[in-house]
């Protein structure tokens, strides 16, 4: 893709002119998938547990949400979090909506141009961040 912009001065004409050679996002993070969960089910009334939620693409921020409500955290892996729910969480027999979300990231982004012999520039770009699929946790009575 090529650019130019032309600047009207009084007493001169300047043009400049590049041609983009290469953008690159950097690392910014990709979707958290949600792959198992265990456990599957519990009893109402039953005590605080850690849920421990499977998947893929968690960043160390991840968040485990628990019928869209942030429930504390920890990281274990890229592949596997752990969530503590509450015994009020599962006090009522029903079906619970796990997933994971990940914040939004600014990451360096390299803007490369033609005529630039430093090899680019480097400026920073917000990383969308996202929602997982939701897998569901099952209380009976």
């Amino acid at each position: 893709m090529s650019l130019s912009r032309t600047i009207h001065n009084t007493s001169c004409v300047v043009s400049i002119a590049f041609t983009l050679v290469g953008l690159s996002c950097g690392d910014c993070i990709q979707t958290p998938s949600v792959s198992s969960i265990s456990p599957t089910s519990l009893s109402a009334g039953a005590p605080g547990f850690l849920l421990t939620v499977n998947g893929n693409n968690f960043p160390q921020n991840s968040m485990v949400g628990l019928n869209g409500t942030v429930r504390p955290t920890t990281f274990v892996s890229s592949h596997q979090l752990i969530a503590a729910i509450a015994a009020s969480d599962v006090a009522m027999p029903g079906t619970l909506k796990v997933s994971v979300s990940s914040p939004p990231e600014v990451s360096p982004t390299t803007l490369t141009t033609a005529s630039s012999s430093s090899g680019g520039q480097s400026v920073h770009v917000d990383c969308a961040g996202g929602s997982s699929n939701s897998v569901s946790l099952t209380i009976s009575p």
